[in-house]
């Protein structure tokens, strides 16, 4: 039963490696950590429990961060406005994605 866990845990960090969204990223690999901290517990590989509990922490932050961003409403651009993208731009009517907005 316990290697089972292992081989979970195993297979979920190797899931979350794949994904191409941050947010499943972050969610498989937390699960992945769960799991390796309880198998590394049960065999008592204690630096491996640190390690998994640090990296649990960072991917509950970055979780956490993730879905609050995706909670802040984006700004529109107003009727007739043309969305122009820029990589860096000194104008301060640009949104969080880098968008500048230009009126039209």
């Amino acid at each position: 039963m316990i290697s089972a866990i292992g081989w979970i845990g195993s297979a979920l960090c190797v899931s979350s490696l794949v994904q191409k969204n941050q947010l499943r990223f972050r969610a498989l690999n937390l699960g992945a950590c769960i799991a390796m901290i309880a198998f590394n517990t049960a065999n008592g590989t204690w630096s491996m429990v640190l390690l998994n509990v640090i990296v649990s922490i960072i991917n509950i932050r970055q979780i956490i961060r993730i879905r609050s961003e995706v909670s802040t409403p984006i700004p529109r651009a107003t009727p007739g406005a043309v969305v122009v993208e820029t990589a860096t731009s000194t104008d301060p009517v640009v949104d969080h994605r880098g968008r500048q907005l230009v009126a039209a």
